[in-house]
């Protein structure tokens, strides 16, 4: 299989605090790869529609999202930024476009956006924060 058809999966140990990469065979089993640290704990996670950027929220404090640049070839994380959030949230997602990421928070009853740059970096202010009913997800 060529290399630029390979799935990779990925996976945040929340109490390891880091993200475990697998290589997902033919056969469906999954092939251990490199570990990938980022917060005490990390949490939701969420990958560009590009493919090219995996974002994690750190779920302690200070809460913030972690990019990283996946390596096409190989599955390999390479650290791009880390940007405040406005709270914990047990979700993330992005946009079609790749430029906005969304963010809910149980406990802080919140929804935030935050841009996203073609670099993958988010920018560390908001676009808006939006307080709504208890426990968001």
């Amino acid at each position: 299989m060529p290399a630029s058809q390979q799935t990779y999966v990925y996976v945040s140990n929340a109490a390891d605090g880091d993200i475990g990469s697998y290589r997902l065979l033919p056969d469906g089993t999954l092939q251990p790869g490199a570990r990938f640290k980022v917060a005490d704990a990390v949490g939701p996670m969420a990958v560009s529609p590009d493919r090219r950027f995996l974002y994690a929220a750190a779920r302690a404090q200070p809460f913030a999202v972690h990019a990283f640049e996946i390596d096409r070839a190989s599955g390999a994380l390479q650290h791009v930024s880390a940007s405040p959030l406005a709270a914990s949230f047990p979700y993330l997602c992005l946009d079609r476009t790749g430029r906005y990421l969304f963010g809910a928070s149980y406990h802080a009853n919140l929804i935030s956006i935050n841009a996203v740059g073609a670099d993958g970096r988010v920018e560390p202010a908001p676009l808006q924060v939006i307080p709504v009913g208890r426990n968001a997800h």
